[in-house]
């Protein structure tokens, strides 16, 4: 009697929360005083390799969103996982372990003027090494070297011994994105980073921030207020009005006239508006 053999039957690989979701809120409120909400119950998830812009006035809670999800800020209410971290309870030095792999790109730049590009580009590895760095030489090589390879890759590599404070308002950003690739993030934040710049620079650092995402699958977070730039931009749109979110969809779904609506002063969500994650 022959044995008939039954190939063993194979389950569809299903990625977990904390594979799909890299940075998620829950719930999530900040409490500046009795009268004053930073984020009002918001509840959010990014997935690897996704570019989410966040759009909304000044004050509509943006920033303090970004600075939650960097540990920078503790909710007063709800839950933040980052990168599969608890955020809300972390201890100091649990927050600097999670801070190595968040990179954070500022809106007015946050470099050392006096300094040169190069070493303004290598404090970025300072989470990783022991004591002071006084000068560029008492930087290993080896992080001097990873320095020059990010400079190269944002087009300044030619102006890595100049002072960073000669550069023009693009070229000072490009040196921040420099720096916050070099800490190796899986995931970027970045606060306004075009803001103070004009259409033609911040066309540049936008475009320069969208192609590493896609090099390096790199989770993107970033606040604009440039809603036309936001569109080409992003993957996904999250709209924020008085610590709410008021919308949030893919960009595709998104026209300028409906992404310029989230500039009311009224917080109402939109007749579109998704609360749930964005897959795919």
């Amino acid at each position: 009697m022959s044995t008939i053999l039954q190939s063993p039957k194979v389950q569809a690989t299903v990625p977990s929360e904390e594979q799909r979701y890299v940075v998620e809120l829950k719930n999530v409120t900040k409490r500046f005083s009795p009268t004053v909400l930073g984020l009002d119950g918001v509840s959010a998830s990014f997935e690897a390799g996704k570019v989410t812009v966040l759009l909304g006035l000044s004050g509509s809670g943006k920033s303090t969103m970004l600075r939650h999800i960097s540990g920078l800020q503790r909710p007063t209410d709800g839950q933040i996982s980052v990168l599969g971290h608890r955020i809300e309870n972390a201890s100091d030095t649990e927050l600097r372990k999670i801070r190595r792999r968040v990179g954070f790109i500022f809106q007015n730049f946050h470099l050392v003027g006096p300094m040169s590009v190069l070493e303004n580009v290598c404090t970025g590895k300072l989470g990783t090494l022991r004591g002071p760095r006084l000068s560029l030489l008492m930087y290993p090589r080896s992080v001097r070297i990873e320095a020059m390879e990010q400079l190269e890759r944002v087009g300044l590599a030619d102006r890595a011994f100049q002072r960073a404070d000669t550069l023009s308002g693009g070229q000072q950003q490009r040196v921040g994105i420099a720096r916050a690739l070099i800490q190796k993030p899986e995931v970027l934040l970045a606060d306004e980073p075009v803001a103070s710049l004009d259409p033609v620079s911040s066309a540049q650092v936008i475009d320069l921030i969208k192609r590493i995402s896609r090099e390096e699958n790199l989770t993107v977070i970033c606040s604009l207020h440039q809603v036309e730039l936001a569109l080409e931009f992003s993957d996904r749109i999250l709209g924020l009005q008085s610590g709410r979110v008021v919308l949030d969809r893919a960009s595709t779904s998104v026209d300028q006239q409906e992404a310029l609506q989230i500039y009311s002063k009224v917080a109402t969500p939109s007749p579109g508006a998704s609360m749930t994650p964005l897959a795919g």
